[in-house]
């Protein structure tokens, strides 16, 4: 037995920092031997008779190189699991009258509610709480998905309108409530009827027999975009006509659509409001002035915001009354004068007088009285 005990220790002691190969000892099965009762007493077991030695190999680890997840020991049942938020995008980008979706998927959830609220101003409106839809406005719709450990409640906004931008909150109920903030942004398409340099016009003049030539440009829309459309006042032109037509064009990587309307032998009946249409979202005006006759080369121009559409300068009457005064008095020197040798030198002879009366126009009596005075 004594033998027995110090190999226990040697073998406790044992050095296993380096993953030594160690010794492990097996003992025989134990049989009863009557060599070692003394007299009258039963034989107890005897000693083992037989030791076996085999080897095994160990290998100590530190704390930092051990496993957990790998070893973890039956422990992983004992660990409760919290819900908590997919990693998601926090705002989203929605064109004008398109459908935006905000996502908010759940991972680890159980039975707690999901729900979809709106802030407006301080306010927190309500539109869907778990499978239902609580929101007045029917754009509004829940699609609600499973997978494995995580649930998607999606909260969908049909034909996206500019009221609809702000942010949206999806909530769970837990303790402390847990919250995720989407922002939802809509883009607006911009219509502007423009020159050929690209600046905005209000008027444009055009001679009659000549070809109406507008421009529109609609920046800011989706592909495929919506159709565009032209119309003079409240009639909508058509694409081919025998007098003319429109052009649509569009460039995908830039974000906008360019168009043209042409009319042949323009005539005044032409004349009118004319108006670009993107779908029914925008639009812009520019108004079509068709002048007849052969003085309307003179009004040909356009009319960029802010100026005036006039084709030409003019004297008011208040001018024409200065320059007629002017011309009498004039010939008032020319009466006082006409006696002289000089004077009938310089202006000629009293007789011209009636002669330059006739330039006079006949419009204005103050004019008129002054000629007659001079033709005495």
């Amino acid at each position: 037995m004594r033998l027995l005990m110090k190999l226990v220790l040697v073998l406790t002691a044992a050095d296993v920092s380096r993953g030594d190969t160690l010794p492990t000892l097996f003992l025989a099965s134990l049989r009863p031997s009557s060599r070692w009762a003394p007299a009258g007493r039963s034989a107890p077991f005897a000693v083992p008779m037989q030791i076996s030695m085999k080897t095994a190999r160990f290998v100590v680890v530190s704390e930092g190189q051990y496993d957990h997840a790998h070893h973890t020991h039956g422990r992983e049942e004992n660990v409760v699991k919290k819900p908590h938020f997919a990693a998601s995008n926090t705002s989203s980008q929605v064109y004008l009258g398109a459908t935006a979706s905000l996502d908010c998927t759940v991972h680890d959830i159980t039975n707690e509610s999901v729900s979809w609220m709106r802030r407006v101003d301080d306010m927190l409106e309500l539109l869907t709480w778990d499978t239902h839809t609580y929101a007045i406005d029917k754009r509004y719709s829940l699609v609600q998905e499973s997978g494995d450990r995580w649930q998607r409640w999606q909260l969908v906004v049909r034909d996206a309108r500019v009221e609809d931008q702000g942010q949206y909150r999806c909530q769970v109920a837990t303790q402390p409530p847990m919250v995720l903030t989407v922002t939802l942004n809509v883009t607006v398409p911009r219509a502007r009827v423009v020159d050929e340099r690209g600046t905005k016009v209000m008027e444009k003049h055009y001679n009659s027999g000549s070809m109406i030539e507008l421009k529109c440009v609609i920046e800011r829309v989706p592909f495929p975009p919506a159709g565009v459309t032209w119309r003079r006042d409240a009639t909508l032109l058509s694409f081919n006509t025998s007098r003319g037509g429109i052009s649509v064009k569009g460039d995908a990587a830039s974000g906008y659509i360019r168009s043209r309307l042409y009319v042949r032998e323009a005539s005044p009946a032409d004349s009118g409001v004319y108006s670009c249409w993107y779908g029914n979202y925008t639009s812009d005006t520019v108004t079509v002035h068709v002048i007849a006759g052969e003085n309307s080369a003179a009004m040909q121009h356009d009319a960029l915001p802010g100026s005036t559409s006039n084709g030409g300068a003019s004297l008011s009457k208040p001018a024409w009354l200065a320059a007629y005064l002017h011309l009498c008095l004039i010939l008032a020197l020319y009466s006082l004068a006409g006696e002289s040798s000089f004077g009938a030198r310089v202006l000629g002879p009293k007789g011209m007088a009636p002669w330059l009366a006739m330039w006079i126009p006949t419009s204005l009596p103050e004019t008129l009285l002054c000629a007659n005075e001079l033709q005495r």
